[in-house]
């Protein structure tokens, strides 16, 4: 939330205006979209009054799990609508865009729900929704009404990070990246699920293999490393970004531990953290500290190699069967639940390909400073 609000006024980028608030509500839209619409297949025509969810009567269970989820869900959407359009127009016809633009996008994913086997398009949802935008876009308005919030917001912009559109996509990759730390039943930064026995046991499965073993703790190092090294890139000094990947694994680590207390079983609570993790952790970030002593146009190729490293890792993953498995480990069994490690998975995934397009689109952007030189 605090990092969105610099697009008020940046007085050192290169443009009047950050377009971050914009790359963020895009990244959270394309979350939205593929947790309401996955797994993109069986579209089919569920007959009957296209707009008859509208109308028809209140669901006859109702579950507060499901309603505070489609409440929580759509708090961030309204308030970066709202931020996107905030220096244009006044706070209160930037809490009725975001509101409005949050009512839109749940009516149009109720819908489009309708014909998809499995899911069940209400009005309850969409009145969860609504309030949940509604909610966000108020403390938006709020919020970005209050100068010494958006002034030091602006300053602390300023005074750690480059100036220019590019860091905003690298800020945006950066918190669209904690999305994939939401599934407490995958490791500590980590993207693959066997760190260790001890998962594969739980998630009943049996492994001897040393080289799926390695897996976990390798991708850990792999992703702390990637993500340290899109730090360095982005912001004003190395010591800066030791000091940010240090802050976002206490970050990430909390997540897991929160998100741990609230979904799995007691017997998987503190799966996400293992030895091996730590060393792998350890090891990243020495990796990082290493990294430190380069200079920027090697920072950018070992970035290079990093994400390339981690998007091939991602080849040997157990499959979609783990998604399924790890299932065992959480409390509940809600349709959600498969939403929810399905989203963690699937920004974990995609990321690595934006993060080396942004390396890709910063090297550029060096190369042509340099030649104008």
């Amino acid at each position: 939330m605090q990092i969105a609000f610099v697009l008020l006024r940046n007085p050192v980028s290169e443009s009047p205006r950050s377009p971050l608030a914009l790359y963020l509500l895009l990244g959270y839209t394309l979350l939205i979209l593929y947790t309401s619409l996955s797994p993109f297949a069986g579209w089919r025509d569920p007959g009957g009054e296209m707009f008859g969810f509208v109308t028809e009567a209140r669901p006859r269970y109702i579950s507060p799990f499901d309603v505070a989820v489609n409440v929580l869900a759509y708090v961030p959407f309204g308030f970066l609508a709202a931020l996107a359009i905030l220096p244009t127009c006044r706070p209160a016809l930037a809490a009725l865009f975001g509101a409005v633009a949050g009512i839109v996008l749940s009516f149009s994913m109720e819908f489009a729900q309708a014909y998809l086997p499995g899911r069940v398009s209400n009005n309850l949802d969409l009145v969860a929704n609504a309030c949940g935008s509604l909610a966000g876009a108020l403390i938006c308005a709020r919020a970005g009404s209050l100068p010494f919030v958006t002034q030091r917001l602006v300053a602390w912009r300023s005074r750690w990070f480059l100036p220019g559109r590019l860091v905003d996509f690298g800020l945006t990759l950066i918190t669209l990246w904690f999305f994939s730390q939401l599934d407490p039943s995958l490791p500590l930064l980590g993207v693959v699920f066997f760190s260790d026995g001890v998962q594969a046991q739980l998630a009943g499965l049996a492994t001897n293999e040393a080289s799926t073993l390695l897996l976990g703790p390798l991708s850990v190092t792999l992703n702390l490393v990637a993500v340290g090294l899109i730090l360095m890139l982005i912001m004003r000094s190395s010591r800066m970004a030791l000091v940010a990947v240090a802050l976002l694994v206490w970050i990430a680590a909390l997540i897991k531990l929160v998100a741990s207390m609230l979904l799995l079983r007691a017997e998987a609570a503190f799966l996400w953290v293992s030895h091996e993790i730590v060393w792998a952790i350890a090891l990243g970030a020495l990796g990082v500290g290493a990294a430190a002593a380069l200079s920027r146009r090697a920072v950018q190729a070992a970035c290079a190699i990093v994400l390339i490293a981690t998007i091939g890792l991602h080849a040997f993953k157990p499959g979609e069967a783990v998604s399924f498995l790890s299932l065992r480990l959480f409390r509940w069994t809600y349709m959600q639940l498969l939403n929810y490690t399905g989203l963690s998975a699937a920004v974990a995934e995609s990321w690595p390909y934006a993060a080396l397009f942004l390396v890709f689109l910063l090297w550029r952007q060096d190369c042509r400073r340099a030649a104008s030189n």
